[in-house]
């Protein structure tokens, strides 16, 4: 069912670019604070994100953004004195639906596909590659909100939670094979296009 709610919302989001009214391209990045839910004593675990994005505008409030992005997340706990830190890393593909209240400030909502690049414990000096013990996609719902600079620069936060278990069924070695990713965004984007161009087109009178 979650599988399917989000093949739908990626597919109208797909449906709306074919009315789009303007189109721009544009890069951001920022810090991770992500950790992995059902994990006994979890913490979090610091990382980064990169990549770009298209912003897809319909009229001057509401847009649809399509981005490409690594993302380094996980989580850390201790086990007898020992910390032990799961670095989870992604190319995540979020798809976002921003409404924006004045041309600066926006809030948004979407879903989030994620592509597993790497998956490693970490034990005192000991590190396990665990890729095979990792589910190799992660879906997810999240929101945000971000202010634009009439430059194109601007800030941004946003926070996303897994609908899928982060590890394998089987994968009974881990602490809590029920655990799902959460990760709080923020950052900063840049983008390429006018900034505040979402607006439609003025009627000429005879």
């Amino acid at each position: 069912m979650k599988k399917i709610l989000l093949t739908v919302a990626i597919a109208s989001g797909a449906l709306f670019t074919a009315k789009a009214q303007d189109v721009s391209f544009g890069v951001k990045g920022g810090l991770n604070i992500a950790k992995l839910t059902n994990v006994d004593h979890s913490k979090v675990r610091p990382s980064v994100y990169i990549g770009g994005l298209v912003n897809i505008a319909f009229n001057e409030y509401l847009s649809i953004q399509p981005e490409l992005l690594y993302s380094g997340q996980g989580d850390k706990y201790d086990v007898n004195n020992v910390t032990v830190t799961d670095k989870v890393n992604y190319i995540n593909l979020p798809v976002m639906m921003q409404y924006r209240i004045v041309p600066e400030f926006y809030l948004e909502a979407g879903g989030q596909l994620g592509l597993l690049v790497a998956s490693k414990t970490k034990m005192g000096n000991v590190t396990l590659d665990v890729k095979d013990q990792t589910s190799s996609a992660d879906f997810g719902l999240g929101f945000g909100v971000g202010y634009q600079f009439p430059i194109g620069l601007g800030i941004g936060a946003r926070y996303m939670f897994g609908l899928t278990n982060t590890y394998k069924d089987n994968s009974g070695t881990f602490n809590g094979t029920n655990a799902k990713n959460s990760v709080a965004q923020i950052g900063v984007f840049y983008n390429f296009g006018k900034a505040f161009s979402h607006k439609p087109a003025k009627k000429h009178h005879k």
